[in-house]
């Protein structure tokens, strides 16, 4: 088996997704945006190719020799402010051109001197990106009492210093492209201090911020932050919408990507099923076509296949794959019918014969759930775990028996792991 990564394409050879028309039409608005900063919102859900779209992009300011940063805040989410570990990854890349160097070691001080004062001591050496040591830090400390008042006139020039000093990195009609991805992982409230930041201390500078972000992400941020004060606010106010017109000036929607798309990229690591629509067909009704699900998935599934090739010595039959497939969706969607079948395993078998006999006389779907146990009658009247165990009509999924049930469960626990993991 080939298992498929998580890892961002970053040629547009690899580009499976078909994102590089996006990335041509953004590249060229902010090639005329004027003037700078400028904060580009790349918007999708989570697994949906965001970093993926950013590395393309970033290779495409590459080839034409624009200087372009990368910063990932979720290394930095609860160990330093993150705020400051966005100015100090900055400096670091600056303090590289010699004559830079004081400059911005002296900024990388003015910034460590507010992180000191944020209460964050030694451990501030963490966000520096070495600009400033454990040591240097701790001198600080020492010294604040006496150097407050000098720190503080710096802090008073620091953003247009530290706009000075990115001119003069890029040159006076050059910009600095700073992707920030995996605002998604961080908490709410590193969130919110990467896009304060953009705002407190980098609203003069020659520089092109490139977030990536789920917006619900936002709304929760907005929301965290400013809690009580939402109460009442208009709709657009309360999901986030006020609060990413006041951050982001152009944003950009990542495009969903098809569920064919989806199969043409990953039905060559799954061979046993690679040209059978109906199964292709089972994936887009029960997970839809989020590509980091659909990978996890197919990756879970190839790994049980193998192992059930290896127990058993021969390829499993398509029938038993198929059911090895459906029980793997229940585990990934339906969770807690995978557990009950752990229990009763011949439920999948009792289900299915009661839907069938209620899509062929529906009025008499009380008198069918004579003798279901409180769990079993629950899931009788699920419309959607209905619609998953009928697909196909016809061809639909022929449930095993309750041992066979018990063994593709087994089979599934030594590939995707405990019960309770998350998928």
């Amino acid at each position: 088996m080939r298992p498929l990564t998580d890892n961002p394409i970053s040629r547009p050879e690899d580009d499976a997704f078909h994102f590089e028309p996006y990335v041509t039409v953004l590249h060229e608005a902010v090639a005329q945006a004027k003037p700078l900063p400028l904060t580009v919102g790349v918007f999708g859900s989570w697994g949906s190719g965001k970093s993926s779209f950013l590395k393309l992009w970033e290779e495409r300011f590459a080839r034409e020799k624009v200087r372009t940063i990368w910063f990932n805040p979720w290394k930095y989410d609860r160990k330093v402010e993150v705020w400051a570990a966005l100015l100090h990854t900055i400096l670091a890349e600056l303090e590289k051109e010699e004559r830079l160097g004081e400059k911005a070691r002296r900024l990388a001080r003015a910034a460590t001197w507010l992180s000191v004062r944020a209460g964050l001591g030694a451990a501030t050496a963490l966000g520096t990106g070495g600009v400033i040591k454990g040591e240097a830090v701790d001198q600080m400390l020492q010294d604040i009492a006496v150097r407050d008042s000098e720190q503080y006139r710096q802090i008073n020039r620091f953003e247009t210093d530290f706009a000075q000093a990115v001119k003069e990195f890029v040159g006076d009609e050059g910009r600095l492209i700073v992707f920030v991805d995996d605002l998604d992982r961080c908490t709410p409230e590193s969130a919110m201090t990467v896009l304060e930041s953009l705002k407190l201390f980098l609203a003069e500078t020659q520089c092109v911020f490139v977030l990536a972000l789920d917006l619900d992400v936002l709304a929760a941020v907005a929301t965290n932050k400013f809690g009580e004060a939402l109460k009442g606010a208009p709709a657009e106010v309360v999901s986030g919408l006020a609060y990413l017109d006041k951050i982001v000036q152009l944003p950009f929607f990542l495009p969903d990507v098809g569920f064919d798309t989806l199969r043409a990229a990953y039905g060559t690591t799954i061979p046993d099923f690679a040209d059978l629509d109906f199964f292709w067909g089972l994936l887009r009704h029960s997970l839809g076509n989020n590509p980091r699900r659909l990978k996890r998935y197919l990756n879970v599934l190839s790994m049980a296949l193998a192992v059930t090739r290896a127990q058993t010595g021969s390829a499993p039959t398509r029938l038993t794959g198929l059911q090895l497939a459906l029980l793997l969706i229940f585990r990934t969607r339906y969770r807690s019918f995978f557990h009950h079948l752990a229990a009763e395993p011949d439920s999948w078998r009792v289900l299915t014969d009661y839907f069938e006999r209620v899509q062929g006389d529906p009025r008499n779907a009380a008198s069918f759930r004579t003798g279901f146990s409180g769990a079993l009658h629950h899931f009788a009247l699920d419309a959607e775990l209905e619609n998953l165990l009928m697909y196909g009509g016809g061809d639909r999924v022929t449930p095993p028996d309750g041992p066979a049930v018990l063994a593709l469960i087994s089979t599934l626990r030594r590939t995707a792991g405990p019960d309770g993991v998350p998928d």
